[in-house]
């Protein structure tokens, strides 16, 4: 899923003469933290932003910040009670919305991060992250013709979002819909031609229609694009899997 950032900058003016407000300080640590978490160093955004909310337990945005940084390390529940404080602060906080949606799909719970992406999307319509993250779990729930919709409207917000143009071919896939899939995934491989995901979903989609040269073409381009990591081991083993399995229908 694809998560939102609040950025706010602010410049202490006071600094010359004895320092600022606790306020402004509180400020001067939320970009530190923001910094820090753009950098990726976690650890150090978390104790900033835990700064932040020492000073002032009502800044919304160190909140949702804060529930990023928790979430992008797995630790969902302490996440949850950000984005809920900041919803609390800020029923109309559209990327805490968004960040609680993020949170429910990971711990199985479809329907409530469906709400939450639309409550994003009737506060911004135009919300690209939600019409995606929407569609994700559409999709993941079942919803297929739902998905197709966001991921199209997603597209048509940011037409070169080849995240959305792979998940779109996604679901016509598994809709049954293979050679707008494949169209679909020749898009995004134009859009980016060392798109793993892409190469992978198009082999797929190939295999199924029968064209085994050409889906053995696109696993073994997947194959060499994807990092060969211990966190990708199992999309690794599925790819060498379709291509025994390809050896085997197309020796």
């Amino acid at each position: 899923m694809k998560s939102t950032l609040v950025v706010v900058l602010f410049i202490c003016l006071g600094l010359q003469q004895g320092g600022c407000s606790a306020t402004k300080t509180a400020e001067q640590y939320y970009n530190l933290g923001l910094m820090k978490q753009q950098k990726g160093d976690l650890a150090e955004a978390i104790a900033d932003y835990r700064t932040v909310l020492r000073l002032n337990p009502g800044h919304v945005s160190a909140h949702n910040n804060l529930g990023s940084v928790l979430l992008d390390k797995g630790e969902l529940e302490e996440a949850m009670i950000e984005f809920r404080t900041a919803l609390r602060l800020n029923p109309d906080h559209l990327n805490a919305h968004n960040n609680m949606g993020k949170v429910l799909v990971l711990k199985g719970d479809l329907e409530g991060a469906i709400a939450e992406f639309r409550a994003a999307l009737r506060l911004n319509p135009d919300a690209l992250l939600a019409h995606y993250n929407l569609g994700k779990a559409l999709h993941e729930k079942g919803d297929l013709a739902e998905a197709i919709t966001e991921f199209r409207t997603a597209l048509r917000l940011a037409p070169n979002d080849v995240d959305a143009q792979n998940n779109l071919g996604s679901v016509l896939f598994d809709k049954g819909e293979t050679e707008q899939a494949i169209a679909e995934y020749h898009t995004a491989l134009r859009l980016a031609p060392n798109y793993a995901p892409a190469h992978y979903n198009l082999g797929k989609a190939l295999k199924k229609k029968g064209d085994f040269v050409l889906a053995r073409k696109e696993f073994e381009e997947a194959l060499r694009l994807i990092p060969q990591t211990s966190e990708n081991q199992t999309r690794i083993k599925t790819i060498q899997s379709h291509l025994h399995d390809l050896g085997r229908l197309h020796p």
